[in-house]
This record gives C-alpha cells, structure tokens and sequence, in this order.
C-alpha cells in the first residue's frame, strides 16, 4: 500500500512517502525551494502535506491498517 501512495503522490506531484524503520515512523516529504518563495507559497504546501496525509491515514485505515498516531 505504500508503493501505491507513493505512485499515486508522484503522479499528483505530492509529497514522497518514506518510511523509518529506527522509529517506526511513515515520513511525508515535498521538495520545496525556497528561493522565490513567500509565506503564503510555504503554508499552501504545508498544506499539501496535511491533505496527504489524512488521505493517506483513511486509505490505510480503509484496508485494515491502523497508524498509531500518539506524537508524544
């Protein structure tokens, strides 16, 4: 499922899934130039990332599987 996503996120120019085996953790990454750049620009992308990540949340839970979201 994440080769899926990250297929999907390519072809939509979205963020690159990875994962960290160490923490056990799914990274969501967009490559983003800050030359030229202004706020608005940078929060639209945030932006982007939260969207795909919530997709990405209810695609998996839509499969059977469950991310542990507790950040602390």
């Amino acid at each position: 499922e994440f080769l899926n996503a990250n297929l999907w996120f390519a072809v939509n120019n979205g963020p690159h899934l990875c994962y960290d085996n160490n923490s056990q953790s799914l990274l969501l990454a967009l490559n983003f130039s800050l030359n030229e750049s202004s706020v608005e620009k940078l929060e639209c992308e945030i932006e982007v990332v939260i969207r795909s990540m919530e997709n990405l949340y209810h695609i998996l839970q839509d499969k059977g599987i469950t991310l542990d979201t507790d950040y602390t």
